[in-house]
């Protein structure tokens, strides 16, 4: 298992170096995470103070979850300066607390080979490979929200004091970084139902639960200010976008689906849902056993079946609740939570799978299986890390490098998106960063159905100083824009070449003609 977690490792720092632009999927999240350990090492290091780029004219402070990785991204620069590199790396060094803590959890709930299995399966599950090297915040919550479940054991376990406040102060921070995490405070009172219910007559627990909450509610409260005052938002609760479930999005089969396909794929690698669902299915049969040799752990009935029974069901409350974005491709790092659980499961099911090859066989057929099953396991991990290493970043590049060439660092921009402000009657989280990122440049992001030519001289207005344009259906020929454009500003990047259109909106109209590639007028 070490060589496992070696290979993953270095597979991971791998990936740290190539284009945080390589995997589209994760861009949009990765270009705002990077851009505020961006601004905080160039304008301060005020942890309570984010700063995106999409904010217009303004300082660009933002509603947004702790910044606890950006910052700490941030501190690196000042000492290094700016390297992309540096924040991934400091989510694989999360990731790997996550890791260390899992290994903690499971060694006290499965027998020592199962243990070993799940916790490979842990480093071998996409989600350690796309999100243990992106520029995000998944590896920071995913390493608070086992060191919960570890602590939240050993309390179960042990009975000590010190770990129910261990527990907290995780669930705690967790909820800081990422407020869909406090879900695990659904985990926690289930596991405590099914294996421990006479505890639920404590006040210390109920004690530990609200002072978890005392830190992300004050943060929450202040983070919601910087809306109320500076108008930017990542949705995260006093508006701007929603992330709630509806009853028609319920009833639709697209839900169930897009739920199902992103935990296969990038939870379980599609080879470890068999595995798991014998997993569960094997626990299950002998959750009357408690000895160590059933696979059970000794003390007080903590054994793995109450944790995945209390996994699954906050897990699917929580995706029900966040339903718009876990079922869609927008929303994939939401099921980031799922990985602990499925580990355990997988774990379980690899030893009941190689448990009779082990008993009948020779120790070398034995370890060609295991070596069979862990390349089965990681071949979908290896499938992330191969596309992973091309630059992907398509129109946002030629956009960005487009800006970049025709402005200062000082001209405000406006961008514009194909994300509307409001999407299927829901308010929608339209800005975009990926471009202001990679031109380091600064203005606002203009939402598909705002694309009008009053929209945009009121931005003029404001101060900015071009319109960025990626694709050509938002500005149709002879459409009210466009018509505004050809008399109000000069063009100074066509699409024709790269996709991406840039017009000068200071400049008179009547030097409306396309710049070359060096950024010089034409002949």
């Amino acid at each position: 298992m070490v060589a496992i977690a070696a290979v993953v490792v270095v597979l991971s720092v791998v990936r740290a170096f190539a284009p945080m632009t390589a995997y589209p999927g994760d861009i949009w999240r990765q270009s705002d995470t990077a851009t505020i350990a961006r601004n905080f090492a160039a304008n301060g290091m005020n942890i309570f103070f984010p700063q995106i780029d999409w904010g217009g004219s303004g300082p660009g402070y933002v509603e947004t979850e702790f910044p606890l990785s950006p910052w700490l991204t941030g501190l690196t620069y000042l000492v290094f300066g700016e390297h992309i590199v540096l924040g991934r790396l400091i989510s694989l060094a999360f990731m790997l607390v996550a890791a260390t803590a899992f290994w903690g959890l499971v060694r006290r709930l499965l027998p020592a080979t199962a243990a070993r299995w799940a916790l490979a399966a842990f480093f071998l599950s996409p989600a350690f490979m796309r999100w243990g090297s992106a520029f995000m915040p998944e590896a920071t919550v995913l390493a608070f929200s086992v060191l919960a479940l570890l602590g939240f054991c050993r309390w179960l376990q042990e009975d000590r004091p010190a770990f129910l406040v261990w527990a907290a102060a995780a669930t705690s921070a967790a909820a800081l970084v990422k407020p869909t995490s406090l879900h695990i405070g659904l985990v926690i009172g289930l596991w405590v139902v099914f294996a421990a219910r006479d505890r639920l007559r404590r006040p210390s627990l109920y004690v530990a639960g609200v002072a978890a909450l005392v830190a992300p509610a004050l943060w929450l409260r202040h983070a919601a200010s910087l809306h109320a005052t500076y108008g930017n938002t990542f949705g995260v609760i006093s508006g701007g976008d929603s992330k709630w479930g509806s009853l028609s999005l319920w009833l639709s089969p697209a839900f169930y689906l897009g739920n199902l396909r992103t935990e296969t794929i990038f939870i379980y690698g599609l080879v470890g849902l068999p595995l798991a669902a014998l997993g569960v299915f094997r626990l299950w049969r002998h959750r009357a056993d408690s000895s160590p040799a059933q696979g059970s752990s000794a003390v007080l009935g903590v054994s793995p079946l109450p944790l995945l029974g209390a996994g699954a069901m906050a897990l699917t409350v929580y995706y029900f609740a966040a339903g718009r974005y876990t079922s869609t491709d927008l929303g994939i790092q939401y099921h980031v939570y799922s990985l602990p659980y499925a580990a355990i499961a997988v774990g379980v099911g690899v030893g009941v799978v190689l448990g009779p090859v082990r008993a009948r066989l020779s120790r070398p057929v034995t370890a060609a299986a295991a070596a069979v099953v862990g390349l089965l396991l990681g071949a979908q991990a290896v499938n992330v890390f191969a596309q992973s290493l091309q630059d992907k970043a398509g129109v946002f590049g030629s956009c960005a490098i487009a800006l970049d060439a025709v402005s200062t660092p000082s001209d405000l921009a406006v961008v514009s998106t194909t994300s509307r402000t409001v999407e299927d009657g829901v308010t929608n989280n339209y800005q975009e960063p990926v471009v202001f990122f990679l031109a380091d440049r600064k203005g606002w992001s203009l939402a598909a159905d705002r694309h009008t030519p009053e929209e945009v001289a009121r931005l003029r207005d404001a101060g900015a100083r071009h319109l960025v344009v990626g694709d050509p259906q938002l500005v149709p020929p002879g459409g009210p824009l466009a018509a505004w454009l050809a008399e109000n500003a000069r063009r100074l990047r066509t699409g024709e070449r790269d996709g991406c259109s840039v017009w000068d909106l200071a400049a008179p109209a009547s030097s409306d003609e396309p710049m070359d590639e060096e950024g010089t007028g034409g002949p």
